[in-house]
Formats: C-alpha cells, structure tokens, sequence
C-alpha cells in the first residue's frame, strides 16, 4: 500500500509543475497543493497534516463539527510543526485564535465578504468567472476554481472540464487553483497562464 506521505509528494510535484508553467500570476499563489479537509470523505486530517510537504496548505473545512476549534487547534499546532499552512474555512477569528496562516471564503461569502485581518492569506471558493472576479475584489490572494472534473463531493455537478476551466483562469485576475476530481494524473491537462496548482480530498486517500 503506498503510504501518505509518499502519495502527498506526487500531488505535491503535480502541483508545483503546474504552478512553474503557470506564469508570474500563479507565482504570486501563497501554496500550490491544498488539502481540504473532509470528514465524510477524505483521509484522517491530522494523518494528512503529518504527511504533507512544507509549503503545502490544508484548509480546514468540517463547518457544522462542534469540536471545530478543538480541531482547528490540533491542525495548527501540527501543520506549524512542519510548515505547512494552516487555513481555517469561512472564520478569520478561528484562524487568528489558533495561529492559522489564513482563511477561505466559502463562494456564498463572496458578495459580502467578512472582514479579514491583514497578516492572513485569503484563498476563495469560486465556480464562475463572476465568483472569480467577486474573490478579486475582496482582496483573495488565490482563488478555488471547481468542479474542475467529476467528484465524489458533488457527483451530480456539472463539471467545467479542462478547456473551460483554463480559459476562466486564464481570463481572470487571481492565481487559480483547481479542484474536484483532481489528481497528479490529470492535473496537467489544466496547465495555462495564471493556473497555480490544485486541491484535494479523496487523490490523498493511498487505497482508490
């Protein structure tokens, strides 16, 4: 069986050829593999925290856990360990009370978007150029573009499938990363100006 962290490695080296063919834009990207985390679905969080290279991000989503801050600390105090950044989904406070390098803004945040403190990166969820341009100007520094291909999250989403997912990036004003249904396989048919890496849930998953 391959193990975790061999198999954050190879997401992690997609990521980054995607990121390098992805011009000065994706550059500007603060990581280029994310894993967002997922009870339901995805590998035990903290399993993938321990496992995942310097530089990656694991994005803690889980919204409705009532453990969530006692979450949200274990994480931080794990990915802080091993450089890994640490962003809190949809509550800047969250992020700040336990260290976190940022936040993500869930699309639905996009029109009013919550106060961010400044030292915190901002990554946004997005599905159309108009949420794209919405995360530009609420001051995102990357954005999540998806379903990038059919996923397990929402299997009844139509997906926006490679040529549409390059031309919304390529047209948009934020280094882009994709998600949904990616992996170190596919990932390179979604190479293109401003296209800076990818998010994951179940290509961590080492049994598929």
């Amino acid at each position: 069986m391959e193990s975790l962290r061999t198999r954050a490695a190879t997401l992690a080296a997609a990521a980054r050829r995607l990121n390098s063919a992805g011009g000065p834009l994706a550059a500007r990207a603060p990581f280029s593999l994310a894993f967002l985390t997922d009870a339901k679905r995805g590998p035990d969080a903290a399993l993938v925290a321990r496992a995942l290279p310097a530089g990656a991000a694991l994005i803690l989503r889980d919204y409705g856990d009532p453990r969530r801050l006692a979450s949200a600390r274990a994480l931080a105090s794990i990915c802080a360990a091993r450089g890994v950044l640490f962003f809190v989904g949809a509550d800047s406070a969250l992020a700040i009370e336990v260290g976190g390098a940022g936040v993500h803004l869930r699309s639905d945040q996009l029109r009013t978007p919550p106060q961010t403190a400044r030292e915190l990166f901002v990554t946004a969820a997005c599905h159309d150029a108009d949420e794209l341009a919405l995360a530009g100007a609420a001051g995102a520094d990357a954005a999540f573009l998806s379903p990038a291909f059919p996923t397990a999250s929402h299997p009844n989403a139509n997906t926006l499938g490679a040529d549409e997912f390059k031309r919304l990036a390529r047209l948009g004003a934020l280094p882009t990363l994709a998600l949904g249904g990616v992996n170190e396989i596919n990932s390179s048919s979604l190479a293109g100006p401003n296209i800076a890496g990818f998010g994951a849930i179940g290509a961590f998953n080492t049994r598929r």
